[in-house]
């Protein structure tokens, strides 16, 4: 593993971080807590909440590359530590948990109750090394300058680095809501 940065180590670290918080959660759950739904059919399983994230960070990534590819070829180095801009800070601060406004997930990134537990933890773990080696190779790009289109909404360009913030917050979000929903199992199931 290279050194990287002092900023990009941070959300290497937080990408650690959720695999284990994800890993430890789903270790304490049958098959059937981990596909339990609180209210039955709406609300997200931790399944769908894991599901949601290999999706989502899968997506992110893909579009990512092409901007840091694109900023490699000008020659844009890095410049100081990655920031998220402004409107990608408050994007990823209202992220954070514990949430206080819900929203619904676009439908690229909607999660389908179709994988086996192991098949969503692999791409949970998958997404995640994706998102490890971007920010590998972005240990020398400036990533502040760096953009690429946003996967739900075309018109828009992000910043490489606004993105890596949205990912890590965008990440604890939903194990918190992993966590809610295994709190909820153990209220309805009395243990």
């Amino acid at each position: 593993m290279p050194t990287l940065p002092e900023d990009l180590q941070r959300l290497f670290n937080a990408m650690n971080d959720a695999d284990t918080a994800a890993e430890e959660l789903s270790a304490l759950l049958s098959d059937e807590e981990f596909f339990w739904r609180p209210d039955g059919a709406t609300r997200w399983s931790v399944a769908l909440c894991l599901d949601h994230l290999a999706v989502a960070n899968d997506l992110y990534v893909d579009a990512m590359r092409g901007g840091l590819e694109a900023a490699k070829q000008r020659g844009w180095r890095r410049q100081g530590p990655a920031k998220a801009g402004f409107l990608g800070g408050k994007f990823a601060a209202s992220l954070e948990p514990p949430v206080k406004r819900r929203t619904s997930a676009p439908g690229k990134i909607k999660p389908q109750a179709t994988r086996s537990r192991a098949e969503i933890m692999a791409a949970y773990r998958a997404a995640h090394d994706k998102v490890r080696a971007l920010l590998v190779d972005a240990a020398d790009v400036d990533v502040n300058r760096a953009t690429f289109q946003n996967p739900f909404i075309g018109f828009v360009r992000m910043k490489v680095s606004s993105a890596f913030h949205i990912i890590a917050a965008h990440d604890r979000r939903h194990l918190w809501q992993a966590q809610q929903v295994v709190a909820a199992r153990r209220a309805h199931s009395g243990a």
